[in-house]
């Protein structure tokens, strides 16, 4: 018994183009399951402001509560107690990370800044200065930032330069 086959005559170009949307599908299908939600912390990190007085406004890749810091006004380093407000499960591995950044502007007080989520109490945010400064930190209104105003002690600075947008 013989079968019967139905051959539908295409044009050559349909038929490589079709392969092609196929194949791109495919590839697009794959790259999209290998793809973590999570690995990064921090999202990103401006620094502004005037040479007298700079705001540090660090970005987060989700919701933080910002809960206190320490010290509360002067030092070369201040570490910032906080809160994920909620976090998906690739996000809540990457909470017991550490990640670190330097700002780009070498003129500027700040020396780094460290998410530290594998420290007990935790997690923190430790803003590192080359001098001591006086600093007032705020959370960002959208609760995925962190903002911190620093000077130098004998400079002066808005109280509310961390808290305005």
């Amino acid at each position: 018994m013989r079968s019967k086959m139905l051959w539908i005559a295409m044009p050559k170009n349909v038929v490589v183009a079709g392969m092609a949307a196929g194949c791109l599908a495919l590839l697009l299908a794959i790259s999209l399951k290998a793809q973590p939600t999570g690995g990064r912390i921090l999202s990103d990190i401006t620094v502004t402001g005037s040479d007298a007085c700079k705001v540090a406004q660090i970005g987060f890749s989700f919701p933080i509560r910002y809960m206190n810091h320490f010290p509360q006004a002067e030092g070369q380093e201040v570490r910032i107690q906080l809160k994920p407000v909620t976090v998906g499960p690739m996000d809540a591995q990457d909470l017991t990370d550490r990640e670190a950044f330097s700002p780009v502007d070498d003129a500027t007080l700040l020396n780094s800044v460290t998410f530290e989520g594998d420290m007990a109490g935790g997690p923190y945010l430790t803003l590192q200065f080359s001098a001591s400064a006086r600093f007032t930190v705020a959370q960002g209104t959208d609760f995925r930032s962190i903002r911190v105003a620093f000077h130098a002690p004998g400079e002066t600075c808005p109280a509310t330069s961390a808290s305005s947008s």
